[in-house]
């Protein structure tokens, strides 16, 4: 039965995905859009993903590359881990997303798959639904379904706010807060309840942009991450506040 209510929430996400994509799409066909790719490189104090602290007190560097076209993208992303608990430097993340994006007026759609090539971890895969509107602070939801190692929900309410500083620079803040209902025994930490359905991780960042040239822009930024309550750090195993940041070095033509 469980099973059977699995495979029903799957077929949901992929039709709603499906619906975004080419509804969407069959609009955007007409616009004159070139190809665009852009890429940056980042290196950061610790790697934290949804309250997660995935590096080993030590610093990491992430490359990413996106190619877009029309709507669609798709972009690789890595991580490199110069101290991992053994050996020398070591890349044990690859990322690929092929994702679809459109909007309607002041509201914004998006949909996406995610697979994680992981080393310390099965891989995993990820469906997502994409949801904005453009009003202050810009709220924007997304769903995401695990769809292979981690079966369960993750949503993300995010805002954002940009402040020019001056003519080329401009401060970003921005805020996120996650919700989790999982649907895996094993995900939560021995002794505590066989699932979990409640609020799990909150971030707060902020960034500064900084045009080095036409094409390259540098960001220096400062991000803080915690558990959104004391549920979530015992059963999840999450890290406790952590305060990290560094720098990016992006690039777009």
């Amino acid at each position: 039965m469980e099973e059977n209510m699995r495979l029903r929430n799957t077929r949901i996400f992929f039709y709603i995905l499906t619906i975004i994509i080419f509804g969407g799409g069959l609009n955007s066909w007409a616009e004159e859009e070139n190809p665009a790719a852009s890429g940056s490189v980042a290196a950061l104090s610790k790697y934290m993903w949804r309250g997660y602290e995935l590096s080993d007190e030590s610093i990491v560097v992430q490359p990413s590359m996106t190619f877009a076209y029309k709507g669609f993208a798709f972009n690789t992303w890595g991580n490199l881990d110069t101290n991992p608990e053994e050996g020398d430097a070591a890349l044990n993340e690859t990322d690929l997303t092929f994702s679809y994006d459109t909007s309607r007026g002041p509201f914004g759609l998006g949909a996406g798959f995610i697979y994680y090539g992981l080393d310390s971890a099965d891989d995993s895969q990820e469906l997502y639904l994409k949801a904005s509107y453009a009003t202050l602070l810009t709220p924007t939801l997304i769903i995401y379904k695990d769809i292979k190692s981690f079966p369960g929900y993750y949503l993300n309410l995010g805002l954002s706010h940009s402040l020019s500083l001056t003519d080329s620079i401009a401060l970003s803040l921005s805020g996120g807060f996650g919700y989790y209902i999982s649907n895996d025994d094993d995900i939560v930490e021995e002794g505590t309840d066989d699932k979990y359905r409640g609020l799990q991780d909150g971030f707060l960042s902020a960034s500064l942009s900084i045009p080095v040239s036409k094409y390259f822009t540098l960001s220096p930024n400062l991000s803080y991450a915690f558990p959104l309550s004391d549920k979530a750090e015992k059963s999840l195993g999450l890290t406790s506040g952590e305060l990290f940041g560094g720098v990016v070095l992006s690039f777009s033509f």
